[in-house]
């Protein structure tokens, strides 16, 4: 293509020239110039004309010899400048590349390398933060992150970086305040509220990550369900680590986050347990039933049989059936119809009902309630059976947030602190206790009612000979 336009230019240039001279010669009459020795020289107008273009030429020529030689220096240090910002810039570009691959040798050499060459201090400090990263040196990046965040333009970033530095090298009180420095300037970027608030949590600095919250919701970086369901975890938390001293400011912490979020039942159960020990059971009752339409969780079911000591079976069995009454079909309902049926003495009823949610999942839990229905119905043989089966059978990690003595949902401040993003981002609840292995209230225990020994003075109907083979022939001796 440069040669097709060469070879064009060349022609034009040709054809130009010749028809100039055409012109020329054909100019008429003549040109009279007056030589240095006083004697009249005639020139034809043609000739004339092309001595004057010829002329015009070396002029224009010289001019650009001249000029350029004047100008020559400044091309020779652009040119060199050009050739060390391209140095740098492929120095700096493989040596971000080595860090994010985790080359931390090669990025520091090249880190030097274009220290030699970049003339931009923000870039020299960028690569070195992000070599020494590689490098696991936290103190040395955060060194060149806190000179790039003296930087114009290199603020932001640079406060970023050295609070990541310094939360690696555990200086949480440094990463502390660089991320508040950050969250105080004018900007989108939302890391500063996210670096501010998981710090707090991850101290179990409840006030301190409410007020982030509340910043973080103001400037809207966070909204929707995962603001409520974080604040109400976080509300939960708090009050349940206040003395009993300050009870009326956790009772309206604890309002506040079923308010917030009516499907945690960590904050149901802490809720109505403060109502159950101010005696009042009805507005504790109230609390659950609420909770229980938003999730049904088996430690609701069991505060609700113990909201007043030594009450009647009557008053309980009202209550639970309530529970059950708000979500019939959900498989706590279920359980807990099968529950009330063995409290009112009707085996059959607990079995048939119980038989069939083993079918569906044979948990421990269930394999257990199975024992206590069949032994209360008579057919010990089988209710030994299920209780063998329970030694094996999978655990249930909700029924693992109630204690041997009934407390649910004592929870440390870690796990508090995970609570707050696995309910507040996915709406899941963690479970310490089927973490780890931990004692759980037996499922054939029923708490604040008659013992297993005080059931053979209610009088069942009368069982049966025989097994109960209809809704159990489904599970082999086997299992």
């Amino acid at each position: 293509m440069n040669r097709i336009f060469l070879f064009i230019v060349i022609l034009v240039i040709i054809v130009g020239g010749a028809l100039v001279g055409f012109w020329a010669v054909t100019l008429p009459g003549s040109v009279v110039i007056n030589d240095s020795r006083g004697e009249l020289v005639s020139l034809h107008s043609g000739v004339a004309a092309i001595a004057l273009i010829v002329f015009g030429g070396l002029v224009a020529a010289a001019w650009w010899v001249i000029s350029g030689l004047f100008v020559l220096p400044g091309k020779i240090g652009r040119s060199r400048q050009s050739n060390r910002a391209r140095k740098a810039n492929m120095a700096l570009a493989e040596g971000l590349l080595a860090a994010e691959a985790g080359d931390s040798t090669h990025a520091l050499r090249l880190a030097r390398k274009a220290v030699k060459h970049a003339e931009d201090e923000r870039l020299k400090l960028l690569l070195e933060a992000r070599a020494a990263e590689a490098n696991d040196d936290w103190a040395g990046a955060e060194r060149a992150w806190g000179q790039l965040a003296r930087l114009p333009g290199g603020h932001l970033a640079g406060l970023r970086g050295s609070a990541m530095a310094a939360a690696e090298r555990g200086d949480h009180a440094t990463a502390e305040a660089r991320a508040l420095e950050a969250l105080g300037l004018k900007s989108n970027a939302d890391w500063p509220f996210n670096s501010l608030f998981d710090l707090r949590v991850a101290r179990g600095e409840w006030d301190k990550a409410l007020e982030t919250l509340a910043i973080g919701e103001k400037r809207g970086l966070i909204s929707g369900d995962s603001l409520r369901r974080r604040r109400a975890v976080l509300l939960t938390a708090r009050a349940v680590g206040l003395p009993e001293d300050r009870k009326q400011e956790a009772q309206k912490a604890l309002a506040e986050a079923i308010r917030a979020a009516p499907g945690l039942p960590p904050a149901a159960w802490h809720g109505a347990r403060q109502l159950m020990i101010d005696d009042k059971a009805k507005a504790a009752q109230g609390v659950l039933e609420l909770a229980w339409k938003a999730r049904p969780h088996p430690a609701l079911a069991q505060l609700s049989r113990r909201l007043v000591p030594q009450d009647s079976r009557e008053n309980i069995a009202a209550r639970l059936r309530g529970l059950v009454a708000v979500l019939p079909n959900h498989r706590e309902s279920r359980i807990l119809a099968g529950e009330l049926a063995m409290d009112e003495g009707d085996w059959v009823g607990a079995v048939k009902t119980l038989a069939l949610l083993v079918e569906e999942n044979p948990t421990a839990r269930l394999c257990l309630l199975m024992e206590r229905a069949l032994k209360g119905y008579g057919d010990t043989d089988e209710a030994q059976r299920w209780g063998r089966m329970a030694a094996s059978a999978s655990r249930e990690a909700d029924w693992s947030d109630i204690d041997p003595k009934g407390n649910a949902f004592d929870f440390a401040q870690r796990d508090w602190s995970r609570l707050v993003y696995a309910f507040g981002d996915v709406s899941d609840l963690v479970h310490p206790r089927y973490e780890s292995y931990g004692r759980e209230l037996e499922a054939g225990r029923v708490l604040a009612i008659a013992g297993p020994d005080d059931e053979d003075k209610v009088a069942p109907p009368k069982a049966p000979t025989g097994r109960l083979t209809p809704p159990l022939d489904y599970v082999s001796d086997d299992d």
